[in-house]
C-alpha cells in the first residue's frame, strides 16, 4: 500500500513483539477503536492479552484508512453518498466529481431520481452491499480513466469496507 502504512505496521509488530502494548494504544487509538471497537486502553489491554497479536491484512486496511489513503465505511453505515463525495474531493479532478455529484441525489425523492440512486449501506439489505452500490459510480468513473478499488474486512467486527481511488 504505502510506505508509512508499512512503517506503521512495523512499528506495531515491534511493540507487540515487546509486549509494550500502552505504547501501542497511546501511539493508534483511534485505529484500535475503529477496528476492535475498544473505548479505553484497559479494553485494549484485555483484548491483546487474550489474542496476542493483531492480523496484519486488517491493521493495514485500517492504518490506510487513518492515513487517509482509503475510506473506511461500515456495513450498517446507512447513507453514505455524501461521504464518499466529500472524501473524493482531492482525490479525482473537479469536473469528474461534480458529474458523480449530479448523479448522486443527497435527499431521496422517488420523483427526483433522475441520476444514479444515493449509497446506502446496509448488508442485510437486498443489495445494502457496498460493490452494488457503488457499481453506477464505478462506470462513470472508468470513462474518465479512474477506478474504485474495494476491500472487506471481517476478521475484528461485522464487517468494513475501504474504498480507494486511482487511475487505470
Amino acid at each position: 500500500m504505502n510506505a508509512q502504512v508499512g512503517e506503521d505496521v512495523k512499528n506495531i509488530q515491534e511493540l507487540l513483539s515487546k509486549k509494550e502494548y500502552q505504547a501501542v494504544y497511546d501511539q493508534y487509538a483511534s485505529v484500535l477503536q475503529d477496528m476492535l471497537f475498544v473505548q479505553s486502553s484497559e479494553e485494549w489491554l484485555d483484548f491483546i492479552q487474550r489474542e496476542g497479536t493483531l492480523e496484519e491484512e486488517p491493521l493495514r486496511l485500517y492504518l490506510s484508512a487513518w492515513r487517509g489513503l482509503c475510506l473506511l465505511l461500515g456495513c450498517y453505515e446507512g447513507e453514505a453518498t455524501r461521504k464518499v463525495l466529500d472524501w473524493l474531493k482531492d482525490r479525482i479532478p473537479g469536473e469528474l466529481l461534480e458529474k458523480l455529484s449530479g448523479l448522486a441525489p443527497i435527499v431521496i425523492d422517488v420523483d427526483e431520481l433522475g441520476g444514479l440512486a444515493p449509497i446506502v449501506i446496509d448488508v442485510d439489505e437486498l443489495g445494502g452491499t457496498l460493490e452494488k452500490q457503488i457499481a453506477p459510480y464505478q462506470d462513470a468513473l472508468t470513462q474518465a480513466g479512474f477506478s474504485f478499488h474495494i476491500d472487506f474486512e471481517d476478521i475484528y467486527c461485522a464487517g468494513a469496507y475501504f474504498l480507494s481511488v486511482g487511475m487505470q
